[in-house]
C-alpha cells in the first residue's frame, strides 16, 4: 500500500470514562474508521489515552487535526508520525481497563494488551516501545 502513515499520540480524558461510555465510543469510532479504511489501536487507562491511527496520509492527518480539536481530549501530544509499508493493526482494537476478564472476549475489537504481559504484536519497534511504556506507567 502506497502513501500509508501512522500517527501515535497521547492525550487525557477530561473525566473518568465509564464502561458504557467506552463501549459507545468504540462503536462510533469503528463505524467511522471502517468507512475511511482507518485502522489502529486505542488504549485507555486511568483517564489517559494512547492511540495509533494508520491509513492514507491525507486521511490520517485530517483525522488527527479533528481529534486534536475534540474537547474530550486534553494535553494532547503527538509522539510519532511516519510512513509505513504495511498496517501494524489491520483491525481496530481498544484496550478497556474497566472490563473484567469474563466480559472482555465479548467486546468486538477488544485488545487484552493492557493485561497480557506476554502480548507480542508485529509492528514497528517505535510503536511497540511507546505502547509498552504506556502500559507500564499507567
Amino acid at each position: 500500500m502506497a502513501d500509508l502513515i501512522h500517527i501515535v499520540y497521547l492525550s487525557y480524558s477530561e473525566k473518568e470514562l465509564s464502561e458504557s461510555e467506552l463501549n459507545g465510543f468504540l462503536a462510533t469510532i469503528r463505524r467511522k474508521n471502517e468507512i475511511q479504511n482507518i485502522t489502529g489501536l486505542l488504549l485507555y487507562n486511568d483517564e489517559a489515552f494512547i492511540q495509533v491511527i494508520e491509513g492514507k496520509r491525507e486521511i490520517i492527518q485530517n483525522l488527527f487535526k479533528l481529534i486534536s480539536k475534540d474537547s474530550r481530549h486534553s494535553n494532547m501530544v503527538k509522539l510519532l508520525e511516519e510512513p509505513i509499508e504495511k498496517r501494524d493493526f489491520p483491525g481496530w482494537s481498544m484496550g478497556f481497563r474497566k472490563l473484567n476478564k469474563q466480559q472482555t472476549p465479548r467486546v468486538p475489537g477488544y485488545s487484552d494488551f493492557m493485561q497480557n504481559k506476554d502480548a507480542i504484536m508485529d509492528c514497528s519497534d517505535a510503536v511497540m516501545h511507546l505502547l509498552y511504556s504506556f502500559r507500564k506507567h499507567t
